[in-house]
């Protein structure tokens, strides 16, 4: 009988390879993201300081409950906050790097400012040189896994004992490759969010 409830030493995934990276980077990012809170306090912030203030705790947070999705199986509900979390750390880099921005997004950042879905991806990959069919791949993938569409439905499809596929409506535990997107997707946005936290604070926090 497996548990209702997964702990830390028994939960299906334990182990797996990109589970356990995604695992480490959140040990690397706690204490710096500890470090750069600490240093908000008590004195006056810039205007894309305190974009980070508000949009990386956020940020944080989506990538620490994505986390605690996988531990209990529910891999469909994990990959849907992978967009919200995606969106979060584009919009802060995107600031950084368009400034220009910043007081619209301060003024209640109406929706015909706000860069798209595509943008937030292109402003964070630069590094990965990914091409724009990757990107517009990628994008599409996050459409569909939010939306009610029938390619959505994709997301949380298994297989019965008796070999018949279901939609599954709880724990999805034998699904690697699934495990395999959430864990690479989250682990990426969570470990670039810190590295933009820590441009945009630079030395503040150091001594704290």
């Amino acid at each position: 009988m497996r548990p209702p409830v997964f702990l830390p030493h028994n939960e299906p995934y334990l182990g797996h390879p990109t589970l356990l990276e995604f695992d480490h980077a959140i040990l690397r990012a706690m204490p710096t993201n500890t470090r750069l809170a600490q240093g908000t306090f008590n004195r006056g912030l810039s205007p894309i300081e305190q974009v980070a203030s508000h949009l990386v705790p956020q940020a944080v947070s989506i990538a620490l409950s994505i986390r605690e999705l996988i531990r209990q199986g529910y891999l469909f509900s994990a990959g849907l906050l992978l967009r919200p979390l995606i969106e979060r750390v584009g919009t802060v880099e995107y600031l950084r790097v368009h400034p220009t921005s910043v007081p619209a997004w301060h003024g209640g950042w109406p929706r015909k400012e706000r860069p798209s879905l595509q943008e937030l991806l292109e402003v964070t990959s630069q590094a990965q040189a990914a091409s724009d069919d990757e990107l517009k791949f990628f994008a599409n993938m996050l459409h569909k896994l939010i939306h009610p569409d029938p390619t959505g439905g994709l997301w949380n499809v298994i297989t019965r004992e008796d070999g018949k596929s279901a939609f599954s409506s709880g724990k999805i535990l034998d699904d690697p490759q699934l495990c395999d997107f959430v864990s690479v997707t989250a682990c990426r946005f969570l470990a670039l969010v810190i590295r933009i936290a820590e441009d945009i604070f630079q030395s503040v926090g150091n001594e704290a």
